[in-house]
């Protein structure tokens, strides 16, 4: 029987923690608003379809009427550096000043900068131009003549990405800058960063009702969380200068796993094949083909609601009005909330580092805030895609009540993950236990893919057929006896030749159609891929901390 002080402090600490978990709920919920008080929309004012979705997001996301800004500028996808002078970046410029968003000083040299903000989110809508062409006219800046040709004679860029350093001090249109951002675990909303940096992401796809669904999707997955399975697609390089791209895939595979999502990682040079069976996607990352292909190219293939998905290639948002043509468009089509691209060739050092933002998404932050902690430059080629304030991972990290709610079998396997330290190679019992309760194969075949990834085939082999004997999915069973037959083939390419070798019934399942794999000097079936350029002689002057160790 325990005695009154220690009754009283078990009280007490009972009471202390549900008033932690409350002031928690209290303190997200305000800070959903400081976010929406913190965001513009941007609009073409010559579009009535542009300024419908700006209004219909404003709604959705409680944003202020006059927090809605309207651009009178062309409606083509690819404008001229003088359109996106003219009619977008002067007219934001003196809006934000006339409006008091941003406060200005003038310096020594009377050049006016940014001392302090209200906007940090520029949420724009389709409708508003994607990128600006590149001009002959316009010479390499001052301070680029320590940066490689290659860098610094490139001045087409993504609107977005203009928009995103327009307040920075070393703004200047058509050359590539640091991103202050880059690698930060801090919100965008805190004091320490710098209040010229904007967050600009897009909301636009192939059609306009597919803007509303990727609205309406992010704020319904943002109630429950992101559930589901992770597609991570490998090219199995470990040396030479696309090594970089695939560390992130393997470490995204890594971040995935030590934080509970079930995940499946092909790490074959080819990308998925045309029938590989892909079920419940929540999360996709892939490289590098031109067009969407593999499983993605169906047009009736269809993400999970909210689902986050980004395929590496060069020009992988070089339009967005096409469901076939590249891969953001596409992706949007298929039902994907958030993505990321690029509108021409970056170069691989300069793409979103796909593991960093996997990483800050997961950890709670929105997208628009992951995205830039990602990227490594400015005033350059990439583009986010989907709602800035898009949290799809926020509840993760609040307190859960299961009571009235239906059972959620991704839930347990992230818990059971947590549980074991993120290591799902030691919750084999627990995973067994989970599995057989539920009558859910998912739990082994996971556990499967984590132990072939690690070269432990057998134990792979015994998970993938268990998970079988569960599954009455069609599909999932394809997928398993693929994942089951590939498992054994290691096995046996293992075995010593005195031992008897398992025949390979599912042989024939594994031998599907992919697509032509592009050479690394970029001149084999597709040469639009991100390729590496010249190394640097010297890190540039004017991008002090920007390391390009590929190109």
């Amino acid at each position: 029987m325990l005695d009154l002080p220690t009754m009283a402090f078990a009280l007490i600490s009972k009471y202390a923690l549900l008033l932690a978990l409350f002031l928690h709920a209290v303190t997200t919920v305000f800070a959903r608003d400081k976010l929406s008080d913190a965001t513009i929309v941007l609009f073409n004012a010559n579009d009535p379809e542009s300024e419908g979705l700006a209004g219909y997001y404003a709604q959705k996301r409680d944003i202020p009427p006059d927090r809605v800004v309207g651009l009178l500028c062309p409606s083509s996808e690819e404008i001229s550096r003088a359109d996106f002078n003219t009619t977008i970046a002067a007219p934001l410029r003196k809006k934000m000043e006339a409006k008091g968003w941003w406060k200005m000083r003038r310096g020594p040299s009377g050049q006016k900068s940014v001392v302090q903000t209200s906007i940090r989110f520029v949420a724009i809508m389709r409708g508003v131009p994607l990128k600006i062409s590149a001009d002959a006219s316009i010479l390499p800046s001052e301070g680029a003549r320590n940066i490689p040709e290659v860098i610094s004679s490139r001045n087409e860029a993504s609107v977005d990405s203009e928009i995103s350093a327009l307040g920075l001090p070393n703004w200047k249109p058509a050359s590539v800058i640091e991103n202050p951002y880059f690698g930060r675990f801090t919100q965008i909303l805190d004091d320490s960063v710098f209040p010229g940096m904007l967050l600009a992401a897009r909301l636009d796809g192939p059609t306009a009702s597919m803007v509303r669904a990727m609205i309406d999707d992010s704020l319904m997955v943002e109630k429950e969380g992101l559930w589901g399975w992770a597609y991570i697609d490998g090219r199995d390089i470990t040396n030479g200068g696309f090594t970089e791209g695939d560390n992130w895939m393997r470490h995204l595979v890594e971040i995935l796993r030590q934080r509970g999502v079930p995940t499946i990682f092909d790490n074959l040079p080819s990308t998925f094949g045309d029938q590989f069976p892909i079920t419940d996607a929540a999360i996709y990352f892939g490289w590098y083909a031109g067009d969407v292909n593999g499983p993605f190219a169906q047009q009736d293939f269809r993400f999970k609601p909210g689902a986050v998905a980004v395929h590496l290639h060069s020009y992988s948002a070089n339009t967005l009005r096409s469901t076939t043509t590249n891969w953001c468009g596409p992706l949007i089509a298929r039902g994907v909330a958030a993505t990321l691209g690029n509108v021409y060739e970056p170069y691989l050092s300069l793409t979103a580092n796909l593991d960093i933002f996997q990483d800050r998404l997961m950890s709670g932050l929105t997208l628009a805030e992951s995205a830039h902690m990602s990227m490594r430059a400015l005033s350059w080629m990439g583009v986010v895609i989907g709602d800035p304030l898009y949290r799809p991972y926020a509840v993760w990290n609040q307190f859960y009540d299961p009571r009235n709610r239906p059972p959620n079998p991704w839930r347990r396997f992230r818990s059971i993950t947590l549980n074991a330290k993120g290591n799902i190679l030691d919750a084999v019992i627990p995973l067994h236990e989970a599995a057989r309760e539920t009558r859910d194969g998912m739990f082994l075949e996971a556990l499967g893919a984590a132990q072939f990834d690690v070269k432990d085939s057998a134990a792979s082999v015994n998970s993938f057929r268990d998970a079988l004997a569960l599954t009455t999915n069609n599909e999932v069973y394809r997928r398993l006896e693929i994942e089951t037959a590939e498992a054994l083939r290691t096995v046996n390419a293992s075995s010593k030749p005195d031992q008897p070798i398992e025949q390979q019934t599912a042989e024939s399942l594994l031998e599907m159609p992919d697509s032509p794999i592009p050479s690394e000097n970029g001149t084999g079936p597709d040469s639009s891929l991100v390729k590496p350029a010249p190394a640097l002689p010297k890190i540039p002057t004017e991008i002090p901390n920007l390391p390009y160790p590929d190109l």
